[in-house]
């Protein structure tokens, strides 16, 4: 019989750490020299394939459920928080106000009434698609003055794009991003999108309509002026707004624009 303590040792077999003179795991003898099966060369302990010849010699033990804990804890959170939203975006849902499309133009005269989608029909979104959506819940709450409400919506709108794949951040997205900004007090990221998409055109309507708003609300009302001016000779040159998804998308906030620039 062994006294003291047993000496701890691994088992070339399955890897598994024993003790005594048979590995539990596997029942192998710990205490035989261990060669290769295939060359006959001394194994080191522990081994899990012969130095000489490279052969499979040891399968390593499956990790324990303990240690796999931290990410099941996390996928289980990600599921639990999705539904959560989907339930507060369905529940929260009030009748659309006003002639806002989809992709968020702030509402302007009365028009059908229109809900929120079903959670179901959330979980069947693209990140872009979920965003987008979030973005006018967050603009219509705005503009029927429950700030509150809003701020939730902006900030989880922000969050949804951030999930979005850049490849899929379009000047649309840039805008709606933007707005989200400006309504959150950040000027300065609302001109970092807009020059985002000004980048990419010029004289693009939804760059240098986020432009003005953005220097707008920093106080620059010079350069403010001078990007409306922009706006109203783009549109100007064009023979009026240009049939664009994304102006058509925002057509309202476009002709808002420019009869503020024409009074």
């Amino acid at each position: 019989m062994m006294s003291g303590i047993d000496q701890v040792s691994t088992c070339v077999g399955c890897g598994a750490e024993a003790t005594g003179n048979f590995c539990s795991a596997c029942g192998r003898s710990l205490t035989a020299a261990a060669t290769c099966g295939e060359c006959g060369a001394r194994l080191r302990a522990g081994a899990l394939y012969c130095a000489d010849c490279g052969k499979l010699v040891a399968t390593r033990p499956p990790k324990p459920a303990s240690a796999r804990l931290p990410w099941i804890l996390s996928a289980a959170a990600l599921a639990i928080f999705s539904v959560a939203i989907a339930l507060l975006v369905q529940r929260q849902t009030r009748p659309r106000v006003g002639d806002m499309t989809l992709t968020g133009g702030i509402p302007g005269q009365e028009a059908e009434s229109s809900n929120m989608p079903s959670m179901e029909e959330l979980a069947a979104m693209t990140p872009r698609e979920a965003a987008d959506r979030l973005f006018e819940r967050a603009m219509r709450e705005h503009e029927a003055g429950d700030f509150e409400r809003a701020s939730f919506f902006i900030d989880m709108g922000i969050q949804a794009y951030a999930a979005v794949p850049p490849d899929e951040i379009n000047a649309d997205a840039h805008f709606h991003i933007g707005l989200l900004r400006l309504l959150m007090g950040d000027s300065a990221s609302a001109r970092a999108r807009a020059e985002a998409i000004l980048a990419e055109e010029a004289e693009h309507l939804l760059g240098l309509l986020l432009a003005s708003r953005a220097a707008d609300f920093a106080g620059d009302a010079v350069i403010a002026e001078e990007l409306r001016e922009r706006v109203r000779e783009s549109v100007k040159s064009s023979g009026g707004i240009p049939d664009r998804p994304e102006y058509v998308s925002h057509r309202v906030l476009i002709e808002r624009a420019l009869e503020e620039e024409s009074r």
